[in-house]
């Protein structure tokens, strides 16, 4: 075997073992960890041909169950998407807007396992220079873009935990960049944050690079500092093209990060693999509920 093919074949190894666990049902979670995937489904209505919606719904919904998120972000999901996932949702609770107000759009917000999490504050606000205007649009973006948050702890008890769901613009280069900023301010000197979602960004650019520079880390990278394998697949990529799908964290302990990627079948579940990161969540004697007062 050459050397090429070597390596490709080391490549999709983890491919194999994540169809391989996926089959097992789904995964059980420590008592101290928190869980948190992120998932864009891509957008119902578009001409995918043989990746139409109606024959990737059930591979989504397969792979959400597999891993049973506590906290799962979703991007692109139209209302009827959502619907069609009600069965494998049940027990979450859905938090945030479409990015157009009410239904309307697409949903990049956040579910909640009220199973395993209280749900202690949550919020949204659009990422724009007026943030708690519905449907507003920032800088050079093309579209309406948002950000939801919760304040979650397990019901075992422990802190709170932030976590934002969002996604970036896919043109504006300026509004990715701005939009990190806004988050980042948003999140404070909270002590425990979690932002998650597709940024249109890879890990070496403007809107990921400015948190990373910080005291934020990537899930994926803290684990797999050399790895090249990314989540925008296209329908196309088992090894997921480039990595614009982030999980990241600061004051957490990371205890596992996966990219769920390859065909489910003959099918890819969406054009963006899930990543999905655990966290273990030590409890501190000292902690409080987060201050309610803070910019919103």
């Amino acid at each position: 075997m050459t050397a090429p093919s070597l390596r490709r074949v080391l490549a999709l190894a983890p491919l194999v073992l994540l169809a391989l666990a996926a089959c097992a049902g789904p995964r059980r979670h420590a008592a101290d960890e928190l869980v948190v995937m992120t998932f864009n489904i891509r957008y119902g209505t578009a001409a995918d041909g043989e990746h139409v919606w109606t024959a990737r719904v059930s591979r989504v919904a397969d792979r959400i169950a597999s891993q049973a998120p506590d906290v799962l972000a979703i991007q692109e999901g139209l209302a009827f998407q959502l619907d069609a996932l009600a069965e494998v949702l049940v027990g979450y609770r859905k938090l945030g807007q479409h990015r157009e107000g009410g239904d309307e759009g697409e949903f990049s917000g956040l579910y909640v396992d009220e199973t395993r999490l209280e749900v202690v504050d949550w919020g949204e606000f659009w990422l724009s220079p007026t943030p708690t205007v519905v449907g507003s649009r920032g800088w050079d973006a093309a579209l309406p873009r948002m950000a939801v948050w919760a304040d979650v702890r397990l019901l075992t008890g422990g802190p709170v935990v932030r976590v934002y769901g969002t996604h970036y613009d896919h043109r504006g280069a300026e509004a990715r960049a701005e939009s990190s900023a806004l988050i980042e301010e948003h999140a404070g000197d909270l002590p425990r944050v979690v932002v998650t979602g597709d940024f249109n960004a890879t890990d070496d650019e403007p809107p990921v690079r400015q948190f990373l520079a910080k005291r934020w880390r990537s899930a994926w990278l803290e684990l797999y500092p050399d790895s090249t394998r990314g989540t925008f697949n296209g329908f196309r990529d088992p090894l997921g093209g480039r990595r614009i799908d982030h999980v990241l964290y600061r004051g957490l302990e990371v205890r596992e990060a996966r990219i769920l990627g390859g065909k489910v079948g003959r099918l890819f579940p969406s054009d963006h693999d899930a990543v999905v990161a655990r966290f273990r969540v030590e409890p501190t004697p000292s902690d409080e509920t987060p201050d309610r007062s803070a910019p919103r």
